[in-house]
């Protein structure tokens, strides 16, 4: 994929952000075994889904098509089609959003997989945030298991609304392979109270930017 092609899909992505029982929609079984979820109600988001079965509370287990990465995703986010892109087995793009309609939150995540050599290349991948979020700053590193986090945060504010940014560029151990990695949360109305800077939003995506693992073809 041509690095034009690359940068014009991120940004178009940050500017947008048991049967016979009937239960509520948090990834039970509806009266025909079918999942009530958000994620499963989706036909996109479910063709990703590994199945119904929640790999931890609130969260089934997404496969990329590229066979390259899983990751937890929340049974109440629903896909945003219209910004997936794939290339082969090279390069993925997927964003979802999460709605907490109780909490007022909207999260948004933007994960870019690339299993290229330029994957390699820390430099590079960190930069393409100042392309992806205008954000130039410093990076956190740490290392859990084989895998290295380039981690920041930031707030970004447009006419009086302020939205929370998690992101860090995650390189495993293993050669060509990295994905950049975007949390934002936001407030679905600001009109309403909203606590988007709490400790437990950041929490939620930060699980979800840890619970990315990589796979060996």
């Amino acid at each position: 994929m041509k690095k034009s092609m690359l940068l014009g899909l991120i940004s178009s992505v940050l500017l947008i952000g048991g049967c016979g029982m009937k239960l509520d929609t948090n990834g039970s079984k509806g009266v025909e075994g079918e999942t009530n979820s958000v994620a499963f109600k989706d036909e996109f988001t479910k063709d990703f889904l590994e199945s119904s079965e929640e790999v931890v509370k609130g969260h089934y287990l997404f496969k990329s098509q590229t066979e390259g990465y899983t990751v937890h995703f929340p049974i109440n986010a629903s896909m945003d089609k219209a910004v997936y892109e794939r290339a082969g087995d090279e390069f993925e793009a997927v964003g979802f959003v999460e709605n907490d309609d109780k909490e007022n939150l909207s999260i948004y995540y933007n994960i870019n997989y690339d299993d290229q050599p330029r994957a390699n290349d820390i430099e590079f991948k960190l930069d393409m945030f100042d392309t992806y979020i205008n954000y130039t700053g410093d990076f956190e590193e740490y290392t859990k298991g084989t895998t290295t986090y380039y981690y920041a945060e930031n707030i970004f504010e447009h006419e009086g609304k302020k939205s929370y940014r998690y992101f860090a560029y995650i390189k495993p151990d293993i050669e060509d392979k990295g994905i950049n990695f975007i949390g934002r949360v936001t407030c679905i109305d600001y009109d309403k109270p909203c606590s988007q800077e709490s400790n437990e939003a950041k929490e939620k995506v930060l699980n979800i930017l840890h619970s990315i693992e990589f796979k060996s073809r």
